[in-house]
């Protein structure tokens, strides 16, 4: 089927992006990256409002937290020098991750967070680093990504707009890594995870774990969070996160693998990135 468009405008203002996609509205598609909007050709979408004269193409760093407007392109966080050596370098790993060089160029923050696919790295790195994201709707608020994640048609379909990603730094003696279960090597993850950890000496002071591709976006385990904080990590606790993690998710089938498998891959690899994240932990 083909795309026909009636109309494109490019905003300047937030206000403007705003009032052109509640006028044509269910019609109007905002165009970041349009990595996805190209795609896909939805027909129903006929009106484009272009966001790129908006200025949120930024990445600032001011003390200990991160700043990204919602505009800037995932090649510009996977190569930025600091993003590379602060936090382990997760950030930078995760968007280099998340897709091949060509859409890297193209697809934006707030376009990859819009669509926050099931096994998205750049949305687990986020979660564990416990980001927030600024949007604008009727005014200006504040959110953490979890709950964004949680209820990203009802803030996008207000509808909102992305406008920045905050992240505050862990502190040092933090640990982060990423691991994933792929068919092959070119191949998108089945599952993956990623965790930050803090210890001191043999205790784990404390976990952030999100696992991806066994619910529609990536989620955080807060429960087992929890559970962790205090405990000794050794071969029987990773081995009762896997089993916890197996017997808890209810994750789909798909052409790709099944439920089952799916579901023990989670575990395994939750565990492998916790134990990574152990080992790189500053020990005192």
């Amino acid at each position: 089927m083909g795309w026909s468009l009636k109309g494109y405008y490019r905003p300047r203002t937030e206000w403007q992006a705003l009032r052109l996609i509640r006028r044509f509205e269910p019609h109007a598609a905002a165009l970041a990256g349009g990595t996805r909007l190209v795609a896909e050709r939805n027909p129903t979408i006929n009106i484009l409002v272009d966001l790129s004269a908006l200025k949120l193409d930024y990445i600032e760093i001011r003390r200990r937290r991160v700043y990204i407007g919602a505009l800037t392109r995932l090649q510009s966080i996977a190569r930025h020098p600091q993003l590379k050596a602060l936090a382990g370098g997760l950030l930078a790993q995760a968007a280099q991750s998340n897709a091949p060089l060509p859409i890297r160029n193209l697809a934006t923050l707030g376009g990859t967070l819009a669509v926050s696919e099931a096994t998205s790295e750049l949305a687990l790195a986020l979660l564990v680093l416990e980001a927030q994201v600024v949007l604008r709707t009727s005014d200006r608020s504040v959110v953490s990504l979890a709950d964004f994640l949680a209820r990203r048609e009802e803030y996008l379909f207000a509808p909102g707009l992305i406008i920045e990603t905050r992240v505050t730094l862990p502190q040092a003696g933090s640990g982060v890594a990423l691991a994933d279960v792929r068919l092959t090597q070119g191949d998108r993850p089945i599952v993956n995870a990623a965790a930050l950890v803090y210890r001191k000496g043999n205790i784990l002071q404390s976990a952030r774990l999100a696992v991806g591709g066994v619910t529609p976006v990536p989620i955080r385990l807060p429960e087992l969070e929890t559970r962790l904080a205090g405990d000794y990590l050794e071969e029987a606790t990773l081995e009762r996160v896997s089993l916890e993690i197996e017997s808890s998710l209810n994750p789909p089938s798909d052409r790709r693998t099944s439920a089952e498998y799916r579901r023990a891959m989670a575990g395994i690899t939750v565990a492998r990135a916790l134990r990574q994240a152990w080992e790189r932990a500053k020990k005192e």
